[in-house]
This record gives structure tokens, C-alpha cells and sequence, in this order.
């Protein structure tokens, strides 16, 4: 037996309440017919909106998580998590302009200042997921848990002027002009202009700053505020949740500051180890030298005793060579003069 769209409706209204919807999910902003254009166009960047049905037992399921990232987004003038009741009458219209089909239908819309363009979600219903298409539209940085990455409040821009701040032969007040700049060129009243306004104001802070112990008591203080913040954004549970986020966010930001202190120390390192190789270096080739000088005399007295025994080897064999001849000389002469006594007194005794 099929049952009609208002029997299925009349059937899960009678489950037990226990059992939210997405019209209970926390820190979701409610949509209406009248207020569902003005909403759309507070958020810099867009609104995620869920549009669902109260009877719909997928956009039941979808509460914990669209609770969760709503949470994440709360406050924030980038992006919103907001939800819309398509299946009242009144709502239809608005249902029908965003092509709305089934339920949950899940769309991302720009503010009009952007053009407005719907573009639908597809992708898995999972805290992770939605979080990474989120950060991706909306230029934010945040993680599952309502933790916040390394990357939030961070303005690219800013940190390389913040990274080059702190070193002993930095052209400071060049620097905090360049960050004015920057600063002045954002001219909302958004969170993010609130950041760039910190860079500014810890370079304020320590442009005055003329020398190498001047920039060590600056960087001592940016690590000390760092710790500070830490706690604060440590403190889940007991401090707003915003207050917990800019804490974060200003950590990350002095964390750019804190690079220079980090590359100063590495090239220092570098410049004693280069200093330590070299000396090292030195005293190879002086042993080297030795070693060379050393080799040198010992091929030179190897050399001249050589000579010494071949010359003395050389007499000798001269000598042994001329005994022998003068033998052979001998023992051929008197060979030949016998022979030639026996000769003659053969012939004698024929005649």
C-alpha cells in the first residue's frame, strides 16, 4: 500500500520528539519567506543552506552534523549554516527559484555582491566534508571539533611584512607603512580587517626599536604573548567561543612575527657551523701539509739510498765483470800458445 505525502507527514510527526530534524539543529540560522534575502546578503562570502521538510527522515539524520558545523560558523561574517522549512506553502516559491526537488536539498548562495549563482552541494554529509567545501568558498580555515588550523586569521600579504619585521637590520618604519597600506585598501568592517588592524598594531608596538637588544626584548614579548593566547584559546567550554577564535587568530598572527626570530637563529647557526667548517677546514690542509712535507722527505731518503745501492751494486758488478774477462783473456792466450808450441814441433819432427 503506497501512502500520500500527507499520511508520510501525519506518520513521522507522530514519532516521538526525541527524534530532532534540522529545525532544532543549534546554531543554524532559521530561514523564512521574510527574511531569507536579507540573510543571503549579510554573509561576505555566502550561506549554506539546508532546505528540508519536517516529515523528511534524511534531513532528520543530518541534524548532529549540520549542528556541528553550524557551531563552527557562528558569529562569523564570511559564511552562515542556516536551514529552511521548503514545505510550507509560503515557502514554495523560494523553493522553487533554488531547484528544489527532494529533501534535503543543501545549497551554497553567494550574497548578490558576488552575483548570488546557487550552487548545489554534492558532495559526502560529513562534519569533514562540509568543512573543507566551506573553507574553500569561504576563505577559512577550520577543522572538525570546532578547532581552528595554524592558517586562521592569517593575511598572506601582512605576514611577509610581519616575517621581516623583527631583525636587527629591518627598515622598520618603511615596513609599518607598507602594512598601513594593506590595512587601508580592506574597507569592510569584517573579522579580517579586525586581523590585518592586529599586524598593525604590533608593529606600532616596536617601531621605534633601534638595535640587536631591542629586537631580542621584541621577540621575547611576542613569545610571551603567544603562550598567553594559548591558554585563552585552550579554554573550550570556558570562555565564548568567539573570544576562544580570536585568541587562536592572533596567536597564528604573531606566530609570522615569530618566523623572523626563527630564521635570524637558523642563519646564525648556519654562520657558526660555515665558521666552525672553515676553521676545521684550516687545520685539514695544515695537516695535509705535514702530511705532504713528511711524505716528501721520506720519498727524497728513499730516493737517495736507492741511488746509493744501485750505484754501489753497479761497481761491484763492473768490477766482478772485469776480473772474469781478464780470467777468459788469460785462459785464452795460454791455450793459443800451447797450441801453437805443439804445432811447431810437429813440424819440427817431419823435417
Amino acid at each position: 500500500m503506497k501512502l500520500s505525502v500527507a499520511a508520510l507527514a501525519a506518520l513521522f510527526a507522530a514519532l516521538p520528539t526525541a527524534l530532532a530534524g534540522l529545525e532544532d539543529a543549534r546554531y543554524s540560522t532559521v530561514l523564512t519567506p521574510s527574511n531569507f534575502d536579507g540573510v543571503i546578503a549579510s554573509q561576505s562570502e555566502g550561506t549554506l543552506v539546508a532546505f528540508f521538510a519536517p516529515w523528511c527522515g534524511h534531513c532528520k539524520s543530518l541534524e548532529p552534523v549540520w549542528t556541528k558545523i553550524a557551531e563552527a560558523f557562528d558569529g562569523d561574517d564570511r559564511c552562515k549554516v542556516a536551514h529552511f522549512n521548503a514545505d510550507d506553502a509560503a515557502a514554495r516559491p523560494l523553493a522553487s527559484k533554488y531547484g528544489v526537488s527532494g529533501f534535503p536539498t543543501i545549497k551554497f548562495i553567494p550574497p548578490p555582491s558576488k552575483g548570488g549563482q546557487a550552487e548545489a552541494y554534492q558532495g559526502p554529509r560529513t562534519e569533514q566534508a562540509f568543512l573543507e567545501f566551506l573553507n574553500e568558498h569561504c576563505g577559512t580555515h577550520k577543522l572538525p571539533g570546532g578547532l581552528l588550523s595554524d592558517l586562521a586569521g592569517r593575511i598572506p600579504s601582512l605576514d611577509s611584512l610581519a616575517a621581516s619585521y623583527l631583525v636587527p637590520t629591518a627598515t622598520r618604519p618603511s615596513i609599518l607603512e607598507s602594512a598601513f597600506a594593506i590595512v587601508s585598501s580592506l574597507t569592510s568592517a569584517s573579522s579580517s580587517d579586525q586581523l590585518a588592524n592586529y599586524y598593525v598594531k604590533v608593529m606600532n608596538r616596536f617601531k621605534d626599536v633601534a638595535d640587536a637588544s631591542g629586537v631580542d626584548e621584541a621577540r621575547a614579548w611576542v613569545e610571551k604573548e603567544r603562550i598567553r593566547l594559548g591558554k585563552i584559546a585552550s579554554k573550550r567550554g570556558q570562555v565564548a567561543a568567539k573570544k576562544l577564535e580570536e585568541a587562536r587568530m592572533k596567536q597564528n598572527i604573531l606566530a609570522a612575527f615569530a618566523s623572523a626570530s626563527a630564521s635570524a637563529s637558523s642563519l646564525s647557526s648556519v654562520a657558526s657551523a660555515t665558521a666552525s667548517s672553515l676553521s676545521s677546514a684550516g687545520s685539514s690542509a695544515a695537516s695535509a701539509a705535514s702530511v705532504a712535507s713528511n711524505s716528501a722527505s721520506s720519498a727524497a731518503s728513499v730516493a737517495s739510498n736507492s741511488a746509493s745501492s744501485l750505484a754501489a751494486e753497479a761497481t761491484a758488478s763492473a768490477t766482478s765483470l772485469a776480473s772474469e774477462a781478464s780470467k777468459t783473456v788469460g785462459s785464452v792466450a795460454d791455450e793459443a800458445s800451447a797450441t801453437v808450441v805443439s804445432a811447431y814441433q810437429k813440424v819440427k819432427g817431419e823435417l
